[in-house]
């Protein structure tokens, strides 16, 4: 064995020059903000660190680090980040975020509580890790209602993190006009695109889930003969139907051309003549009542969104929205543009989720909530009429 270590040694051939690795090293993550964190032996120089973004070709930012120290940029949104290092002007380091997503662990965290905010991001979600080919994971606060949409991700209850996970992006509706928070004002924008401008995915018109889920599609009615779902509550008094007796005219009508009438919300209801589900209802048992419905009624709300998920047409009796606000896929909405309307995108107001009786333009006057107090039945009838004739003739 001894002679064999001594003729391999023989033939070792002296390299012509000698390398030393840098005795910097970097670690990118992105965890609701890209970070870059410095390591290696202590030394008194520093090194600068810079964050370009290569769609617009302009450095964003920099800053001094060494070993031990981090350097942060305070931008939520996804962006298409080059990382680069440089000592005495030599660069040492050189990453680019967007390469490195191709096949790697996300973790997208849904930070809404909303149905309608996570029924609209979800498909803008699936884009995203159809377009890099993600090992993806959600949390949220829907992960059982989602899970039956998305076969190929994996759903947990929201705040909860595989290991080894390096990015994390967060999709909410953060600080309106913070620019480090949403790329444009929110309230300027479809609330899809409020996803699809965090996750740097382009959202042109309504992005739908392709595949409805298999529990839905095989399961069976519980209600014999034809019928319409009825949903007219919200969190939010500006979104309701202002109109007097205006829904129990629409449910009349319904009943009148030969729907029953099923009320699927939470909340109770008074309504005469309808099939009484409301209550706190599983959402599969929801979604099975709105699939095998005609269509939906109902407000800009979470179960509004439900039937869009579901491909159903729905009536949506809104003022307090701008109608680029929702989903446009098979709304047949219902809006005075006459009056007062569209508070909620008004980008000069925000929206006080604490006021219940929220309405910043005409709260003190007679004409408060005149945005739905100004559609009248017979607006909401021809609506329901032209849906008929267009989807179920």
């Amino acid at each position: 064995m001894d002679k064999r270590g001594i003729e391999v040694y023989k033939n070792l051939v002296k390299a012509k020059e000698v390398k030393f690795n840098h005795p910097y090293g970097f670690k990118f993550t992105f965890d609701y903000v890209p970070q870059v964190d410095c390591f290696g032996s202590a030394r008194k120089s520093q090194c600068v660190v810079k964050f370009k973004d290569i769609e617009t070709g302009n450095y964003v930012y920099q800053g001094e680090t060494s070993p031990g120290l981090f350097t942060r940029l305070y931008r939520r949104w996804f962006s298409k980040w080059v990382i680069e290092a440089y000592e005495n002007d030599e660069k040492i380091y050189d990453f680019n975020f967007e390469k490195s997503l191709n096949g790697s662990k996300v973790c997208i965290s849904i930070d809404s509580s909303s149905l309608g905010d996570t029924l609209a991001w979800a498909p803008v979600v699936e884009k995203f890790r159809i377009k890099y080919n993600l090992d993806l994971y959600v949390d949220t606060f829907w992960d059982e209602l989602l899970a039956q949409y998305y076969p190929e991700t994996r759903f947990y209850k929201h705040g909860y993190r595989e290991p080894n996970t390096n990015t994390i992006i967060g999709i909410g509706w953060y600080e309106e006009t913070d620019r480090n928070l949403h790329r444009r004002d929110p309230r300027s924008i479809s609330l899809q695109q409020v996803g699809g401008d965090i996750l740097g995915i382009d959202v042109s018109g309504d992005v739908l889930n392709e595949k409805l889920p298999d529990t839905v599609i095989r399961s069976k009615p519980s209600i014999e003969g034809k019928y319409v779902c009825l949903a007219m509550d919200s969190t939010a008094n500006a979104k309701h139907w202002h109109y007097p007796g205006g829904w129990q005219s629409t449910v009349d009508y319904l009943n009148s051309i030969g729907y029953k009438v099923v009320v699927i919300q939470k909340q109770s209801t008074n309504l005469k003549n309808v099939i009484d589900k409301t209550g706190d209802i599983d959402i599969l048992e929801r979604m099975v009542d709105i699939y095998h419905s005609e269509f939906l009624v109902g407000i800009g709300s979470g179960l509004s969104w439900l039937a869009w998920s579901l491909h159903k047409p729905v009536v949506m009796i809104s003022g307090f929205s701008d109608p680029k606000c929702e989903f446009s896929n098979d709304n047949y909405r219902v809006i005075n543009k006459d009056v007062c309307h569209g508070c909620f995108n008004d980008t000069s107001l925000k929206f006080d989720r604490g006021d219940w009786d929220w309405c910043p333009r005409l709260k003190e006057t007679p004409r408060r909530f005149e945005c739905t107090t100004s559609i009248t039945p017979k607006m909401v009838q021809e609506k329901i009429d032209l849906l008929i004739k267009e989807k179920l003739s």
